[in-house]
């Protein structure tokens, strides 16, 4: 049998990474943090009277640990409720309608799924109508209610029994004939032979020896320590002889003031000396690029304009070091990106690991420069941008447009999904929709300034209820509450009017200041010159009806300096969109499909490159003029692509280099094709 564990991230502002444990035929995950794809569609939820989890060939048992300050009598969840059964069926419930088992279609992608209700089929008498009414019955009560618990959750994780070596000189020694018989007596059968005597296992297998024992610690900071040190749960693993009983490795989720804790060091002390720890706080693991081809696309791109295009922030140094202390475990290992450690047939860090690439992007712009068709392509379109006249002064001219996530309904390794942060000077910002992995996005392109431009963020925009537009929202509120929660600040949701129900149970969970500094305004509200009452927005903000799926919009936004924007979201061409957004200063329309592909943006109610800039010339001109090759107002985006307004005419002068320079792979090639989310109009 072969088992490892892979590491998924690092310790970041996106919080921990992942843990994916390998086995022959199955796998388990110990946390799933935003930007993790989804990799099952069942959940367990464990509560206080879990004692241990045992599902395949791993046996898990959590240990809850709570904070210091924590009051059972308070905000604690009562498990023996009377109600809690009944809570727990209606959320299985909830789920079950969610995320069908044993369905022969389950749930697609939003790309792939139909944007209108499936069809219900009749039983009973009943008509259709009145079995998708009770079908939909669970959308419409609220979830029961909840208060956060703020609990963490370590692991104590054992692999499965390692079978006795057969031993063929004992058997020979037996007279037992080679052959099957050799494995029927290996697998724990009683055989009885020709001769009539019975050989049992034991006999010719030596001893079974205990699975392989490792440890998953979550300790988020000093408040959970003094009842993580003093839990029983893992005095047995401590100060033992028994080496069945001595964790091959532990992996530390922990914040960097727990480790500075000299407590916490002492704790690890305790067990084996063999144990190898693994060690993950933001501060001793370095912020190395997760996402090498993307980052290296962006390298090329930079070539072009470092401004426009510029390389995802990153440091292959930590701030802090493990020689920083002087009383750790002999063998400890700082946690890093992809690290796999194998637990059979040998434990360890993969050899592999010692000498792993890590992104620079000095020696592969060297790399990039050897490439002379395309460092000529570079020069000359370099040489047609200056060409242009950026001079012009008009409103909104140096509003600056940063679109984020520029892929479509799930993340790639080269676009995120749906976000754009428009920054108005003076006025903060506003996020256009707001996939999974969005302040993941944000930190690569600010870094150093993450903090100060979500302190900055006013307002954030939701289209539509996909996933792949909203996934994001509640770490965004999270952190910006976090950051502002001393200041007299708001934060406006715009969104459709079901998402305030989301937000309400979220909150349930997690607090982030809902009702309070986070202020939802629903797009139905401010349909047909509407405009929401109560707020600081320093614009006029209209919602627009379109042509996606239920509760569909798109966005105007009049600035009181005379300039404005439209976000289509995700819709066909719309007449409502065109009449709604005359003379806009910038258009940000998708185009999800290539123009070939008009059969399949009808079926699922997407646009196409041609039909987008369609839109954006009816917005302006009573007829639609041909557009040629030299159109100098249309491009498209991509990742962390940064622009002021006033700078978009310059983007197609590097469309020609920009097609050289993802020619060289090919499916780089097909993922700039494929991914092609937004057309910017101006």
């Amino acid at each position: 049998m072969k088992a490892y564990i892979q590491v998924v991230g690092q310790s970041s502002p996106e919080g921990p990474p992942s843990i994916i444990v390998h086995y022959d035929s199955q796998r388990y995950m110990f946390n799933c943090r935003e930007g993790t794809q989804r990799l099952s569609l069942e959940t367990n939820e464990l509560n206080d009277s879990t004692t241990v989890e045992n599902k395949g060939p791993l046996k898990v048992t959590p240990v809850n640990i709570l904070p210091d300050q924590y009051s059972p009598s308070g905000t604690k969840r009562r498990w023996d409720d009377k109600n809690a059964e009944k809570d727990m069926d209606y959320r299985k419930s909830v789920l079950r309608h969610m995320f069908p088992v044993g369905k022969s279609n389950p749930p697609a992608h939003t790309i792939e799924a139909p944007c209108t209700p499936p069809d219900v089929k009749q039983s009973n008498g009943d008509n259709k109508q009145q079995q998708k009414q009770r079908s939909m019955e669970y959308l419409r009560n609220p979830l029961p209610r909840t208060r956060p618990y703020p609990v963490a959750i370590s692991y104590i994780c054992r692999g499965p029994v390692l079978p006795g070596k057969f031993n063929p000189k004992a058997a020979k020694d037996l007279d037992i004939p080679a052959g099957p018989i050799y494995g029927r007596l290996q697998r724990g059968e009683t055989v009885t032979l020709e001769d009539g005597r019975k050989i049992e296992p034991n006999q010719v297998v030596g001893p079974a020896s205990p699975g392989h024992l490792f440890m998953i610690i979550d300790c988020p900071n000093q408040t959970y320590l003094n009842n993580l040190i003093h839990s029983d749960a893992f005095k047995r693993y401590q100060q033992t002889k028994e080496k069945g009983d001595q964790p091959c490795t532990i992996i530390h989720l922990i914040g960097q003031d727990v480790l500075d804790d000299k407590r916490y060091r002492d704790w690890m002390n305790l067990f084996s000396p063999t144990t190898e720890h693994i060690i993950s706080t933001q501060e001793i693991c370095a912020q190395t690029i997760l996402y090498k081809s993307h980052a290296h696309g962006q390298v090329k791109l930079s070539k072009l304009d470092d401004q426009i295009f510029p390389v995802p922030h990153y440091s292959n140094t930590a701030t802090r070091t493990l020689k920083d202390y002087t009383d750790l475990p002999k063998k400890c290992i700082p946690l890093s990106n992809m690290l796999q450690y194998n637990l059979e047939p040998k434990p360890g860090v993969a050899p592999t690991e010692q000498g792993r690439y890590e992104f620079d992007h000095k020696r592969t712009s060297k790399k990039i420069q050897q490439n002379q068709e395309y460092m000529e392509a570079v020069e000359k379109a370099k040489k047609n941008a200056s060409t242009v006249d950026t001079s012009q002064v008009f409103p909104g001219d140096n509003v600056e447009v940063i679109t984020l996530g520029t892929g479509s309904s799930i993340p790639s390794k080269y676009r995120n999904v749906s976000a754009t942060l428009v920054k108005t000077p003076d006025n903060g910002s506003i996020m256009l929709d707001a996939g999974e992995g969005t302040l993941g996005q944000m930190m690569r392109r600010f870094g150093p300034r993450l903090k100060d431009e979500l302190q900055q963020l006013k307002c954030i925009f939701v289209s539509h209820l996909h996933a792949d537009h909203h996934l994001g929202v509640i770490q965004l509120l999270t952190k910006w509450a976090e950051l502002n929660q001393n200041e007299n600040k708001k934060l406006y949701v715009v969104a459709p009017f079901i998402f305030n129900t989301w937000l309400h149970e979220y909150s349930g969970v997690e607090s982030f200041g809902f009702g309070d500094k986070v202020v939802m305004v629903r797009n139905e509200s401010i349909l047909t010159n509407r405009y929401p009452t109560n707020t600081e927005l320093e614009h006029k903000m209209n919602a627009v009806n379109v042509i996606h799926c239920r509760y569909a919009y798109g966005l105007t936004i009049d600035h009181q300096t005379g300039w404005k924007l439209v976000y289509s979201g995700d819709t066909r061409p719309c007449d409502n969109l065109v009449e709604a957004g005359q003379n806009a200063t910038l258009l940000i329309h998708e185009a999800t499909l290539e123009d070939g592909m008009k059969a399949e943006a009808i079926a699922k109610r997407h646009s196409t490159t041609e039909e987008a800039v369609e839109v954006g010339q009816n917005q302006r001109y009573p007829k639609v003029p041909s557009l040629s090759s030299e159109q100098s107002n249309v491009c498209f985006s991509f990742d962390l692509m940064t622009i002021p307004i006033k700078r978009i005419p310059v983007l197609p002068k590097y469309t020609e280099a920009i097609s050289l320079l993802f020619k060289e792979e090919e499916e780089q090639e097909q993922e700039v094709e494929d991914g092609k989310k937004n057309v910017i109009l101006r």
